[in-house]
């Protein structure tokens, strides 16, 4: 048995005698051999268990006259380690499906090319022979193509007409007009005119002055620039930092005239789609302020409609609204709709909208808490176990075609069940929610699109990386099924995983390497489980979700010889609302007790080392990290925290999302009236905030910031990192420059990854 100091200390010294000390204490640059060894050992398992390809969009669709050869067009997001990058790359493969087999013949697979330059593509509802393509080929230049027959027809720039296009999933969507005369997108409005060098005229002083010193001066003119170009209008905040508002912008593919929708007052468009007559959007509102978008379903919004031109505006639905879907028969919209106001995420009900008669319902109804039973819920068949619709966004082309009806509608998309990604269908004809994938945590399912009754998706466990999965929907007594098969063999690792249930709705996912082996040497080499280092990975949020997907942090922590407890903590998504309400006004409490909870629970099976615990954090759970830190010392032998709410006072003056302080707290918040940040609401702030128990801090702290993050501006980390200095603790920090809130550049995972494991190494060794 191993002593609390010898499996890190003991491998190190070891390491270190052998090679080191053999040949010199240092190397030409001062560095001891066994830390530059360490390093690069760290990175390795970085590149190793990071450098999977992630698959971010997919079409399936049957070759003509071949039923059972199905053609994959696929685009996956790889980081690519000797550029440094994040690179796009579109495949295409040819496949054989049999449904008696588990796994798809790969007929043919193409050469991966380079997609960087390419924001959106769409084929034609009219020819699915054409497809526009919306590419940016420089920070200035920006084109829209039309392809046919896999060669290009039309190249249109458009770089004068409008900014860079919006290619994300809140604004971004390229759609075709029904008539596949016209497409629509989202922009950047385009930029007022700046300041330029007036020509010379001739002298007009004697001409009678017409109009008043006081209109409106339109555009660049008199040698000065438009004055709306100096004018406030800020962005959506994180991830869209800089970035001008969106807008639709019309296309004629014939004569490739585009135009530029003026948006309604108050209104930022996205998500276009098209009607016969008009065109369908979501439109984010603003009043006073815009407030952070991303990850936020919270924020006010509507289902607009308007004309090709943009006039005749209307607004179909209010709250907070998203991701409308036109039916197959062009008859009704379905959508997602969740609480306005209150938790930034939580359950979501899905409403359809009668165009005819301009009549909503709802189809599938928010679920206060698990069912326990089959039921049938407002009309709607549910299965057991039912949680709630948990999506930030419905599949791009959702729609499958199931049978010989062709009046059947059934939607597929993904969500969350407890600590599981499934995928769900929607018979809108037979009102029956069904179930697609297991939900019991043995691997987590995404829907990628769907085209005809051929649903292409992607799948992945803890151990397993990304892998694309096609299925079929048939009808089965009645009822939609999909069989699925998986293509290509999955590229599994050694983790093991099971998820623990805690009290109440607890739930973790542990992942664990099942023995100890060469690359475990530096942290685990007892053969017993109790002896086996814990890292304790709360998410952030706190209203997100851990599943049993594959997580690179996670794997490479298991690599190095970790078990790791992803905890989903009450409040967690996929538990029903319930749950998700019960976090509200105890942030500072509920999360921390049932963090300690699910890693004392590890500690009692015997499947982790009390004494070699530590902790990592983001966002909220680097709050909650902090928080930690301070109530119980002692308890982590270290803590790494990126980008984590420090003071909430701080954060609510700050942050891009300041209605987030005012809701966890139970406080009131109004979107188009912001409080003022009062000193009771500042005092209850404080109360709540890590930054009070700076002199309770004895435990190791690494602080890893992103310098333009805007959720949680880096201000209170810094500055809590110089009280922690001052009060004598052991505390580190490092700030990333120009990364935002995720620390998502290739720079900043690679070093925040590794500058995590060398701090647990270092504080494991004591």
């Amino acid at each position: 048995m191993f002593t609390r100091n010898s499996t890190v200390s003991d491998t190190l010294k070891a390491s270190m005698s052998s090679s080191t000390f053999a040949s010199g204490s240092s190397n030409s640059s001062g560095n001891s051999k066994a830390s530059v060894d360490f390093a690069r050992f760290a990175r390795e398992t970085f590149e190793k268990t990071y450098g999977a390809p992630t698959y971010v969009a997919a079409e399936a669709r049957r070759s003509q006259g071949q039923d059972k050869v199905i053609s994959i067009e696929y685009t996956t997001s790889q980081r690519d380690f000797a550029r440094d990058s994040k690179r796009k790359v579109a495949g295409h493969m040819v496949l054989g499906i049999d449904g008696d087999n588990a796994t798809a013949t790969v007929l043919a697979k193409g050469v991966p090319a380079d997609a960087e330059s390419v924001s959106m593509l769409q084929r034609s509802p009219v020819d699915s022979s054409v497809v526009a393509v919306l590419r940016t080929a420089s920070k200035t230049e920006r084109f829209v193509e039309i392809w046919h027959d896999g060669a290009l027809a039309k190249s249109i720039d458009v770089s004068s007409v409008h900014g860079e296009f919006y290619g994300d999933s809140t604004f971004g969507k390229l759609a075709w007009s029904v008539n596949g005369e016209s497409i629509v997108y989202a922009a950047e409005k385009p930029e007022y005119d700046k300041a330029r060098p007036e020509p010379v005229t001739p002298d007009n002083s004697g001409e009678e002055i017409a109009g008043d010193i006081t209109d409106d001066i339109i555009g660049g003119v008199a040698g000065i620039a438009d004055p709306r170009r100096y004018e406030v209008e800020s962005d959506w905040g994180e991830t869209f930092n800089g970035k001008r508002p969106p807008a639709l912008v019309v296309l004629d593919v014939s004569s490739g005239a585009a135009r530029v929708l003026p948006p309604p007052d108050g209104v930022s468009p996205g998500q276009a789609q098209c009607l016969d007559d008009c065109i369908v959007f979501t439109g984010y509102k603003y009043a006073v302020r815009k407030h952070g978008i991303v990850y936020c379903q919270n924020r006010p919004t509507g289902i607009y409609t308007c004309d090709f031109d943009g006039g005749n505006v209307k607004c179909l639905h209010s709250g907070s609204v998203r991701s409308p879907r036109v039916t197959p028969s062009g008859k009704g919209l379905v959508f997602l709709s969740t609480t306005p106001g209150g938790p930034h995420a939580s359950t979501s009900e899905l409403i359809y909208y009668d165009l005819a008669d301009g009549s909503a319902s709802t189809l599938v109804p928010i679920i206060a808490t698990p069912l326990k039973k089959r039921q049938t819920v407002g009309g709607t068949q549910l299965p057991a176990g039912f949680v709630g619709i948990y999506a930030d966004q419905l599949p791009s082309e959702p729609w499958l075609r199931v049978g010989s009806d062709p009046a059947r509608e059934v939607l597929v998309f993904s969500s969350i069940w407890r600590s599981t990604s499934v995928v769900l269908t929607l018979d809108l004809q037979q009102r029956e929610l069904a179930l697609q994938t297991a939900a019991d945590g043995t691997v987590g399912s995404n829907v990628l699109g769907a085209n005809g009754d051929i649903v292409i998706g992607k799948c992945s466990t803890p151990a397993q990386p990304e892998m694309l999965v096609v299925g079929e929907a048939v009808c089965k007594a009645g009822s939609v099924s999909i069989q699925w098969q998986s293509i290509g063999k999955p590229a599994t690792g050694s983790a093991q995983w099971q998820v623990l249930r805690g009290e109440g709705q607890l739930e973790s996912v542990f992942v664990y390497p099942p023995a100890p082996g060469h690359d475990t040497r530096f942290f685990w080499t007892d053969d017993s489980a109790a002896a086996r280092p814990l890292a304790v990975v709360p998410h952030g949020g706190p209203h997100s979700t851990y599943t049993t997907e594959y997580n690179a942090l996670a794997a490479g922590l298991v690599q190095l010889g970790f078990g790791v407890l992803l905890v989903n903590f009450t409040g967690s998504l996929g538990f029903g609302q319930d749950a998700v309400l019960a976090q509200i006004g105890k942030m500072d409490t509920l999360s921390i007790d049932e963090i300690q909870a699910a890693a004392s629970d590890v500690h009692a099976r015997g499947e982790g080392d009390r004494k070699r615990t530590v902790y990592v954090g983001g966002s909220y759970s680097g709050y909650t990290g902090a928080l930690l830190a301070g109530v119980v010392p002692g308890f982590y032998r270290a803590l790494a925290l990126r980008n984590p709410v420090i003071s909430i006072g701080e954060n609510a003056a700050m942050s891009d999302i300041p209605d987030w302080n005012y809701a966890e707290l139970g406080l009131e918040y109004a979107f188009d009236a912001p409080p003022e940040l009062t000193p009771a609401a500042f005092t209850a702030m404080w109360r709540a905030s890590p930054a009070r128990l700076v002199d309770k801090v004895t435990d190791p702290l690494l602080l890893l910031v992103g310098a333009n993050d805007r959720r949680v501006p880096p201000p209170q980390t810094l500055s809590y990192f110089a009280r922690l200095k001052a009060a004598g603790a052991p505390a580190q920090c490092k700030v990333y420059p120009s990364v935002g809130h995720p620390l998502d550049s290739m720079e900043a995972e690679r070093d925040s990854f590794v500058s995590i494991v060398r701090f647990f190494a270092a504080a494991l060794k004591k």
